[in-house]
């Protein structure tokens, strides 16, 4: 029985591990919830046949820009096509955002990486996102090849 009763102050260690056990369940939840309620939005087929048509433009003008543009100024090309300037994430993955009025449907983010084999090739992938509720409806991925070196005028 000596070894039951706790003289050393060990009150708040434990209060400190029931509120640290409760906010951990509290958060749990609120990503379970979060993460479902945005599964389950759902689109007509008018919206994503929209969004596909979208996210195809989008593709057939950086694949135009490609043509005109060495890879060196890969950056420039897609920021003439309506794109502000690129944000660096991990794995030089290059993310640009559209440029977008107030009354636009779509949020559109390009993603541009390099091909793994070739140097003159990236990886390019338009996502269309719904503006209201910011769920992704459609996602297409292409290879653009840029010119080898620039144009001598």
């Amino acid at each position: 029985m000596k070894y039951l009763s706790n003289q050393r102050g060990g009150k708040p260690l434990i209060i400190t591990v029931i509120t640290l056990v409760i906010i951990s369940l509290i958060s749990a939840v609120a990503i379970v919830y979060f993460t479902i309620k945005d599964q389950n939005i759902e689109f007509s087929e008018e919206e994503i046949a929209e969004a596909t048509k979208v996210a195809e433009s989008e593709l057939d003008k950086a694949y135009a820009v490609a043509k005109e543009y060495p890879f060196e100024k890969r950056f420039e090309a897609i920021q003439s096509i309506g794109y502000r300037e690129p944000k660096e994430g991990e794995y030089a993955i290059f993310t640009f955002e559209k440029e977008y009025d107030e009354d636009d449907e779509y949020y559109v983010i390009l993603k541009m990486k390099p091909h793994a084999q070739f140097e003159n090739l990236s990886v390019v992938t338009v996502a269309i996102f719904d503006k209201k509720n910011g769920a992704l409806i459609v996602e297409k991925q292409n290879v653009l090849k840029w010119e080898k070196q620039e144009n001598q005028s």
